[in-house]
């Protein structure tokens, strides 16, 4: 089977830097039933669900799976509700720093399907393994209610709990994209439940290809500072997915941003590119085609994130480019496809979300436009 959805996950606060500028925090599940959604590309007539415990401190055991077809908000469509097992029973146990692939399960995809996944946690397991900005709203709920069409009273949730990923089965041959990124690749920015993470957009405009994406918002390059640091991560998170062909990798901007919000030494540009190195070093020993991004511009980020934005980092931010453009074989130039050209260290106006840092859904869609091309010229 070949992965059609995918989160990459970080674990409850690593340092006393990361709680204090926490949005999203872990949470635990008892006697609750969590409902998430997600939206799959790809048809096929089965799929198996992946749940994680990468980040638990202790087993984490789940009573009830199940899959359904979203209808709206909270309810499924009727119909269309149907159980998952793994290893033939309802019940799965997924220890600390593993993860549970459930048993193949009769269900059909289209080319683009929203599905409905409901588990029960009869039992406290401690803080998730998460993934903070979904944007997708999830519902929780008292007691077991993975069948139920409609979870009425339902709490609201924004991040993604314990859901890794979504298999199916997909012809031999097909291609598989890793967006390999920070928050410009989890989607911060664009609008919230609309798909409109450049993802989502660029495997609109691609045929018989699946997008996985893998961006944790906050993430850096070289530090573990919002979930585990990229050059760490690579390996589990893009290496190890079934299927995947080509990574787009975007990385950097926090590395340079985050120490002057935080209070952290800078780091330099030869940090930066000796990463960079290191990660495309492992993509090519795997056979997978690269793309790597310029670092975007982050101009005027300190009215909303201060610190961010300085000239140091702006200098590290240029020479880094540089490098990408001289040394890297196939390069997404985010730098010059988003930056205005009046005031080339900011992002472009059309482009910009509000805070500076992230494009929102028409800047998504033009580093969509950028990669598709990038993607089919190079097929």
């Amino acid at each position: 089977m070949t992965t059609t959805w995918t989160a990459a996950f970080r674990s409850a606060p690593v340092s006393a830097h990361e709680s204090m500028t926490l949005i999203y925090p872990s949470r635990a599940f008892r006697d609750q039933t969590l409902r998430q959604i997600v939206r799959v590309r790809g048809a096929s007539d089965r799929l198996r669900v992946r749940l994680s415990n990468q980040y638990g401190k202790q087993p984490l055991t789940i009573a009830r799976t199940h899959v359904a077809a979203h209808d709206s908000r909270s309810s499924i469509t009727p119909g269309t509700d149907t159980a998952v097992t793994f290893a033939g029973t309802a019940q799965v146990t997924i220890e600390p720093g593993a993860e549970a692939v459930s048993d193949p399960v009769d269900f059909a995809t289209a080319g683009e399907t929203d599905l409905v996944v409901s588990t029960y946690h009869a039992s406290d397991a401690g803080l998730a393994t998460y993934h903070p900005f979904a944007l997708q709203t999830g519902y929780v709920v008292a007691g077991d209610a993975v069948f139920r069409r409609h979870l009425t009273g339902a709490e609201e949730v924004e991040p993604r709990f314990y859901l890794s990923g979504i298999d199916i089965e997909a012809p031999e041959g097909r291609q598989v994209v890793a967006a390999f990124g920070d928050s410009l690749t989890d989607g911060v920015g664009t609008a919230h439940g609309a798909h409109h993470r450049y993802p989502d957009l660029l495997a609109g405009k691609l045929d018989d290809t699946l997008v996985l994406n893998l961006g944790i918002a906050g993430n850096r390059l070289l530090s573990d500072v919002f979930g585990e640091r990229g050059i760490a991560r690579f390996e589990r998170d893009v290496l190890a997915t079934p299927g995947v062909t080509r990574v787009v990798v975007q990385l950097g901007i926090n590395d340079i941003g985050m120490p002057g919000m935080l209070g952290l030494p800078a780091v330099s540009a030869g940090e930066l590119i000796a990463g960079l190195t290191s990660i495309t070093d492992q993509a090519g020993r795997a056979g997978l085609t690269t793309i790597v991004a310029t670092v975007s511009p982050f101009g005027g980020a300190d009215g909303v994130s201060p610190g961010f934005d300085t000239p140091e980092g702006e200098r590290t931010r240029q020479l880094v480019n540089e490098w990408i453009r001289a040394h890297c074989d196939t390069v997404a130039d985010l730098d010059r496809l988003l930056y205005d050209p009046a005031a080339p260290s900011v992002l472009r106006p059309a482009y910009d979300s509000g805070d500076h840092i992230h494009p929102n859904d028409a800047g998504a869609e033009a580093i969509a436009d950028t990669l598709a091309r990038l993607i089919t010229a190079s097929t």
